[in-house]
């Protein structure tokens, strides 16, 4: 109870010194619009499309992604001794896993909804996030290397890269996308490991979003195995061959350069199809 004490009095003390006084800044992560709220109504699926509802999260999941999903409420852990990255102040973890287009691969497709003020407490990585979704999406366009964009809170890893970053705007809220992969090493981009990213807050500040989706293109090896075939036009990974003389960065930026360079529709499922699914997001309380 002590160390939480502190939390919240360091947390409190942070946020001070970084907003004016006499005014409030964009860039705060816990900002919220105290307008009166909208009202939005529940997305209506197609015909073929899939209406999930679950917690305050309400979307649908368009037929080329996956025919349904299932949920739950996963209780706190806010235990002094629990690892930071399983830490949380209780969250809807809505998962996509056994109906997606794509199996198999070393991340399930989830959508996590969190209390965001709670979650900022408890968690650094969370609230260093939310504050980088806040610069990003007031404008600052200089946020695009990995170690600016927002971070899954819950990784204990980091991100290698980032490619095809866009701002996407949900039903009450937004947030920024890309394809990225995280490793604990310089590794290799796979379709494996290769995953679609959301990071988004609601309007009113009250949620935090992160959304998983693996995602795969033509040009990667299938997986990082050293002797995975590589297709026509991929970019080789010379890191065993090369040993401490691998170039990291350059062969990262030559794989954000290819898929930047790809078209939406190339991507499987489609990088549209999945903005799609995140544009018809509601939450509500």
């Amino acid at each position: 109870m002590k160390n939480f004490v502190l939390i919240a009095i360091l947390f409190t003390i942070l946020l001070v010194a970084c907003v004016p006084q006499a005014t409030t800044t964009p860039t705060d992560p816990l900002e919220t619009n105290t307008a009166t709220p909208e009202v939005f109504s529940t997305p209506t699926p197609s015909t073929d499309d899939t209406g999930v509802s679950y917690g305050p999260m309400t979307f649908v999941i368009p037929m080329e992604i996956a025919d349904g999903a299932s949920g739950e409420e996963v209780t706190p852990l806010t235990d002094d001794d629990a690892p930071w990255w399983e830490k949380t102040p209780g969250h809807t973890q809505i998962s996509l896993e056994d109906n997606y287009i794509l199996q198999d691969k070393s991340l399930q497709p989830q959508v996590y909804v969190y209390p965001a003020t709670d979650y900022a407490i408890l968690n650094p990585t969370a609230f260093e996030s939310m504050h980088r979704l806040r610069n990003m999406i007031s404008g600052d366009e200089s946020m695009s290397s990995p170690d600016q964009l927002p971070a899954v809170p819950f990784f204990n890893a980091a991100q290698v890269f980032a490619s095809n970053i866009e701002e996407i705007s949900f039903q009450n809220g937004s947030g920024i996308r890309f394809l990225t992969e995280y490793a604990q090493y310089a590794a290799s981009v796979n379709n494996e490991d290769l995953f679609y990213q959301f990071q988004g807050l609601s309007d009113d500040g009250d949620y935090y979003i992160v959304a998983i989706f693996p995602i795969t293109m033509s040009k990667l090896a299938e997986t990082s195995d050293e002797d995975a075939d590589l297709p026509d036009g991929g970019i080789p990974y010379t890191y065993f061959t090369d040993g401490e003389d691998f170039d990291a960065q350059s062969y990262y930026d030559k794989i954000t350069e290819m898929l930047n360079g790809t078209s939406p529709e190339s991507f499987t499922p489609s990088i549209t199809q999945l903005d799609a699914l995140i544009e018809s997001m509601v939450i509500t309380p």
